[in-house]
């Protein structure tokens, strides 16, 4: 066989490669769009999870499934890289937030805030933790569209029999206490009482000694 015929062959197994993995993966798109609960664009504020990350905020494209929270630089679905994701399984809270105002973030862009309070699913030490280890904060663009996202990511942790928290902070943590309270201690059960969860198991008993150590 000439090298003619060879490089054909071998031009032929590439392009059947590059088709079954297109397929597979616009096979793996349709397959989430499907499982979609609810999509759409919100503006991001960076965790900060490393001590020293600049605080910024960036327009990002979110997908919520019955699995996790997503989120996205782009909406376009061939182009777009996801930027994180919270397992439904580690979220512990899910309240509207103040951002900005006494004691906030002055640099905080316009928009409707809430938080999405959550601990890591695949850390053994925090699955039974009630306090969330991170939080992340968004702006929606309107009020109704904050109180859709609420309660479609409640709705879907509903289903999650996992400890949520009974109490939250609406302020930021800002390094060295809350906007909202003052407190000087990040690992509190929060200063207001949180929604309560549908779902019984959801609620765990308060310990009134844990929270007059957390006030």
């Amino acid at each position: 066989m000439n090298r003619s015929a060879h490089g054909s062959i071998r031009s032929s197994t590439s392009t059947v490669c590059s088709s079954k993995s297109f397929h597979s993966k616009m096979d793996k798109v349709s397959e989430r769009l499907y499982d979609i609960v609810k999509s759409g664009s919100m503006v991001k504020r960076a965790q900060n999870k490393k001590r020293f990350t600049p605080v910024n905020y960036k327009q990002r494209w979110f997908e919520l499934t019955k699995k996790s929270l997503s989120y996205f630089d782009l909406e376009n679905v061939e182009r777009r890289r996801e930027r994180g994701r919270v397992p439904v399984k580690g979220v512990r809270l899910v309240e509207t937030a103040t951002v900005s105002g006494e004691g906030g973030d002055p640099f905080a862009p316009s928009g409707f805030p809430f938080q999405v309070g959550y601990c890591e699913s695949n850390d053994q030490q925090q699955s039974g933790r009630s306090v969330p280890q991170y939080i992340l904060y968004l702006l929606a663009s309107s009020e109704t569209e904050r109180d859709d996202w609420i309660r479609a990511i409640r709705q879907v942790c509903e289903e999650a029999n996992t400890p949520k928290s009974y109490r939250y902070h609406p302020g930021l943590w800002t390094g060295k206490r809350w906007s909202c309270c003052k407190g000087i201690s990040r690992a509190t059960f929060g200063c207001q009482a949180a929604t309560h969860w549908q779902e019984a198991n959801n609620n765990p008993i308060p310990n009134p000694q844990l929270i007059l150590k957390s006030t």
